[in-house]
């Protein structure tokens, strides 16, 4: 009890995060590269955006669904969102995804593995394209660091990148997690248009722009 209380403080100073099952030290923001992704810098920003795509994002899951969560700080959101009444499967490849899902006992969890990226937390399979082709999912919720009418939808790694396309490619229907802040950025992988999700889901604050230019697209497009 003294341990668990000790964690608590911990936890409510942003020092440590709590998982299922785990405790991870969280490595402040200034001691990051600030030209270089990474999670720790990435889940302290735009928290309430984020938290309100994942917590909406987790309502289209249903009994029995075989689903695929990538990676990044706006998924795990999701992950923490999970309906856990009912069974399903959940295919990731970064361990904070797992972390966040591996507790519950109605979900069961296929999980790629590979080499370690301590910046990202994902795991890169030699072939990253492999548990894809031998599973297939009813929805894939798909994170981005930028969203650009003209250049697409980016992330920063390019690992991430082709799971990412591998996921879309897999799917029935694919989800595209991105928060306001995101659109009109451009990061060096490209891996999709807008128009190649199924359902975009971001927050009410998005430039009008971008608003007018998917309803243009004539995008399924959710903002919570």
């Amino acid at each position: 009890m003294t341990t668990r209380r000790d964690i608590e403080i911990l936890s409510n100073q942003g020092i440590v995060k709590v998982l299922h099952g785990a405790v991870v030290y969280k490595q402040t923001a200034s001691t990051s590269s600030l030209s270089d992704y990474t999670l720790t810098v990435a889940e302290n920003q735009n928290i309430d955006k984020k938290k309100e795509i994942g917590r909406y994002a987790a309502s289209f899951i249903e009994e029995n669904d075989v689903v695929f969560l990538d990676a990044g700080s706006t998924t795990e959101f999701l992950a923490q969102f999970l309906p856990t009444e009912y069974p399903f499967t959940v295919i990731c490849y970064a361990i904070n995804i797992f972390l966040a899902v591996a507790g519950h006992k109605n979900i069961n969890v296929i999980l790629s593995g590979g080499i370690y990226d301590r910046k990202t937390t994902i795991l890169h399979p030699s072939n990253c394209c492999e548990i894809l082709k031998n599973n297939r999912t009813h929805k894939a919720f798909i994170s981005a660091g930028g969203l650009h009418s003209k250049l697409g939808v980016t992330c920063a790694n390019q690992g991430e990148c082709d799971m990412k396309k591998a996921a879309i490619r897999s799917t029935v229907e694919s989800y595209l997690l991105i928060d306001s802040t995101k659109f009109y950025n451009v990061l060096a992988c490209f891996f999709a248009n807008p128009e190649s999700f199924s359902h975009i889901i971001t927050n009410s604050d998005v430039p009008e722009d971008y608003v007018q230019l998917l309803k243009e697209k004539k995008i399924s497009t959710h903002f919570v």
